[in-house]
């Protein structure tokens, strides 16, 4: 990942999409991460098991991965 990429990250809770970032800037999956937990709405219950789709839209590649939200 390049920080000059395109990136869309999403967050999902039970199927149900809770977040959409689309920016440039980052070096790492971490980053996005931080990035779509800070924009999640302080009325989703903790702990939540959030699915998180991360798109690099310049390469074409997509990551799925799963976090614990606490």
């Amino acid at each position: 990942m390049s920080k000059y990429n395109l990136i869309r990250g999403e967050a999902f809770i039970s199927g149900e999409r809770v977040s959409v970032i689309e920016d440039s800037g980052f070096t790492n999956i971490e980053q996005v991460i931080t990035r779509l937990f800070l924009s999640l709405t302080n009325d989703i219950p903790h702990p939540s098991k959030v699915q998180i789709k991360i798109a690099n839209l310049d390469k074409g590649q997509i990551q799925l991965l799963q976090r614990i939200m606490k």
